[in-house]
């Protein structure tokens, strides 16, 4: 398992309310500790492995005594990619798992999950192994709990008139939900090996749904920066390229 980094701010020892967010995938566990809104952050922490089960979970939970803290707030947020979006007009709960299976296969013990999407109108149908939400349920068992698709569509917006390409990069996949005039026309999470990759993805977004380079928003968040190799690559085919607003400063040391 390898610490991707590990930033711990000057004043964590000193706030007095805390919200705790923990981000969990397939080959990834990441948490950050912010004030309660959000406009500070006190330490922040990515982790990534072959495959991210139960043991790796509490080895990381062992080694950040941090984690077992009070918190205010508790939110979790599932990344695991077998997903489906399904207009609330046309959804039926006990159809949820069939749906499932028709497109992933075995669901094995994977546990199913729906989360309705209010301002979309979407019920978000989706799995987590059996062992990552038990241990969830153990550690953090007052935490709110969405997944990675549900909160991108939160903080999409609506102002995409000419359409919007949210991508969110993790070090060998990446998501990435396209609106466009208020309608969801793509939500899924793609494998990378290099920036070409990524860009492949998105100039093919824009030729399915008839975006132009010009006009369409790119906003990136996730394990990216304005000197990285895949922003530059990014930068000389997209007008409209913009960090997506953390909400949040720090001062500090990354370890």
């Amino acid at each position: 398992m390898k610490q991707v980094f590990h930033i711990l701010s000057e004043s964590a020892n000193h706030s007095q309310e805390k919200v705790l967010a923990v981000r969990a995938g397939e080959k990834h566990f990441g948490f950050a500790v912010t004030s309660p809104g959000a406009d500070e952050l006190y330490q922040l922490a990515w982790y990534t492995d072959a495959s991210m089960e139960e043991s790796n979970l509490q080895e990381i939970y062992e080694t950040h005594p941090e984690l077992r803290e009070e918190f205010s707030k508790v939110l979790v947020c599932y990344d695991h990619p077998q997903s489906i979006l399904v207009p609330q007009v046309h959804y039926r709960q006990e159809d949820a798992p069939q749906l499932l299976r028709s497109v992933y296969g075995t669901l094995g013990r994977d546990i199913t999950m729906t989360e309705y999407v209010p301002d979309w109108q979407i019920q978000n149908i989706y799995t987590v192994p059996r062992e990552i939400t038990d241990w969830v349920s153990r550690h953090f068992a007052t935490g709110d709990r969405s997944h990675t698709y549900s909160v991108g569509l939160r903080n999409a917006g609506f102002i995409d008139p000419q359409g919007l390409l949210a991508v969110d990069i993790r070090p060998d996949d990446f998501s990435l939900i396209v609106t466009k005039a208020n309608r969801l026309l793509l939500a899924q999470t793609y494998s990378y090996a290099n920036p070409a990759d990524v860009l492949y993805y998105l100039l093919n977004a824009c030729r399915q749904f008839s975006f132009t380079q010009e006009n369409v928003q790119v906003v990136l968040s996730g394990l990216i920066t304005q000197e990285s190799a895949l922003y530059r690559e990014l930068y000389n085919y997209f007008l409209h390229l913009r960090f997506r607003e953390p909400g949040w400063s720090v001062t500090g040391t990354q370890q």
